[in-house]
């Protein structure tokens, strides 16, 4: 079982102590109905011996003791397990190229994380229950045979009927739980694209209803499939039922006709059958529940693989110098191509070539998907080049060295995160820090609305301009060479916007930093020391300044 794989194969726990712990359980179980059966018997001879009564008491404390300690011990590993594989996920997330996060999407990837490791704890109960069910089984059936063969010979020809036919159904409830997972992630997808893309659909009506209808038929479509299963699951209680009231009617109807002896341990066996129905029940239903435990294990081993696929081996770097003693940054013949998953080319960006000196300011413009954003991806080394280099100075940057590369630049890209923590401050630096960042913040008249205290902005439910300027300011305080915007400016108010060209920019660059900056302000393009074109994946050369 793949539950019980997770749990040892992720933590320390061995399954044969698990599985022995829950065949202990189950096994003094049925024996507390054998010593029960015993002792109804000796009453009705007289009196029932002292024996049989501590026998009971042993027998009891130790269905217990192993019944506790399955369920404590699964319920430990399990969440162990869960733990460990979410760090190892998000490390190896962390350590993810860009590329490789763009194209693993949005929430529909990682609702493995959350609703699939939700479903795996909750899932170990009905697992071991099932466990310790079966062992119950089996050893009633055994005593069952020494009761009445005869009866063990019915119990075990309907049960072959019925076993048969729960196996099938597992086997489909898995199929379909399957399917279900894969369109629930593709409906979560769709949800969120709907909210990002709200004002859009709002004045676009053909477009809402056709996505809605998308959206609808996703989940009427993961209804059906869940509903299935969960109504295949009551008719599995309702078969194994079924198919003990069906051995109780012929034990007790039929057979006492053709075996008169039967009769001498009808009784007994009437009990044993009953005490066997809630351990077949318990199993039947948790087959569909390992059936989900399954689907949600796999699917966080899918994502992880697929982390596993495109994950960098991030060698050691090499640098024997500090790039942040460069000159120049020069780009030649810098090429990146997008492609779906067939591995087809979809957008080819470049090649780029071009130079940038330290301390120079450099405007970027151009129309939506011009290639804009993918450059300054390739610029700060988010993105590998297809083909091409990028030199410091006269010295080329080998893929290994790319991670101290990057330690060059501090970006505010477009679509910027916030982060609720300043992260990375040493306790020497906090002081220091909080007091450049409010200063900063009375600069940018943001400090009647919020201020930094403690590692984190008091407030940030702000405008989106506000939010941007937080975001400059957390990028201003790394002190790094090269400062990256993305339409920064872009939904400031003519103030801000004066402030930043006029005032900022070029107290940064009397510092010595490098600015490179994607702005349509063709009203401040005489700040820059350059100013580029980018069109179709192209820089436009006549447009160079």
């Amino acid at each position: 079982m793949k539950v019980l794989n997770f749990m040892t194969q992720e933590t320390d726990a061995e399954k044969k102590r698990i599985l022995l712990l829950a065949a202990i359980s189950g096994i003094t179980n049925s024996f507390l109905l054998v010593l029960l059966n015993h002792a109804a018997t000796q009453l009705e001879n007289g009196s029932i011996e002292a024996q049989l009564l501590f026998q009971y008491i042993i027998t009891f404390v130790l269905f217990i003791f192993a019944q506790r300690s399955s369920q404590r011990e699964s319920v430990t590993a399990v969440e162990t397990a869960l733990q460990r594989v979410r760090v190892r996920i998000a490390n190896k997330v962390r350590r993810s190229e860009l590329r490789t996060i763009e194209e693993l999407g949005n929430i529909g990837t990682y609702s493995s994380l959350t609703q699939g490791a939700s479903t795996v704890a909750q899932a170990v109960m009905y697992l071991v229950k099932g466990i310790e069910s079966l062992f119950v089984l089996i050893f009633a059936s055994l005593y069952l045979l020494w009761l009445s063969p005869v009866s063990f010979l019915m119990a075990s020809i309907l049960i072959g009927l019925a076993i048969p036919l729960l196996i099938r159904h597992y086997h489909r409830t898995f199929s379909e739980l399957s399917e279900a997972s894969q369109k629930e992630g593709i409906f979560f997808e769709n949800f969120t694209a709907m909210l990002k893309g709200f004002k859009h659909l709002k004045i676009n009506q053909r477009e809402s209803e056709a996505m809605f209808s998308n959206i609808n038929q996703l989940a009427t479509e993961t209804g059906v499939l869940k509903s299935r299963s969960n109504v295949r699951l009551l008719e599995d209680v309702l078969l194994s039922n079924v198919t003990f009231y069906l051995l109780l009617l012929l034990v007790v109807f039929i057979l006492p006709n053709f075996i008169p002896a039967h009769e001498e341990n009808l009784f007994q066996v009437i009990t044993t059958i009953l005490f066997m129905i809630g351990p077949i029940s318990a199993v039947a239903a948790a087959l569909p529940n390992v059936s989900k435990t399954n689907v949600a294990i796999s699917n966080l081993y899918k994502l992880e693989e697929r982390l596993d696929k495109n994950l960098s081996e991030e060698k050691e770097s090499k640098a024997v110098e500090p790039f942040d003693a460069f000159n120049t940054i020069t780009l030649k013949n810098v090429c990146f191509t997008y492609t779906n998953t067939e591995g087809e080319p979809l957008f080819d960006a470049g090649p780029f070539t071009l130079s940038c000196k330290r301390g120079e300011i450099l405007f970027i413009t151009g129309g939506n998907g011009s290639g804009k954003s993918t450059f300054l991806k390739l610029l700060t080394g988010l993105y590998y080049p297809r083909q091409g280099h990028i030199y410091i100075d006269q010295r080329q940057i080998p893929t290994q060295d790319y991670p101290v590369y990057r330690e060059l630049f501090s970006v505010v890209f477009s679509d910027f995160q916030l982060f609720d923590h300043l992260y990375g401050q040493t306790d020497a630096s906090k002081i220091e820090i909080q007091q450049e960042i409010n200063a900063w913040l009375e600069k940018l008249d943001l400090s009647h609305i919020t201020h930094f205290e403690d590692g984190r902005f008091t407030n940030t439910d702000l405008s989106t301009g506000q939010r941007k300027r937080l975001a400059l300011i957390i990028a201003l305080i790394q002190h790094r060479p090269i400062l990256v915007f993305d339409e920064l400016a872009a939904d400031q108010d003519p103030k801000f916007r004066k402030l930043f060209y006029e005032d900022i920019l070029p107290e940064l660059k009397q510092q010595g930093k490098t600015i490179i900056s994607v702005t349509h302000d063709d009203k401040y393009f005489g700040v820059a020391d350059q100013v580029l074109s980018m069109n179709n994946g192209q820089l436009d050369r006549e447009a160079f300044r």
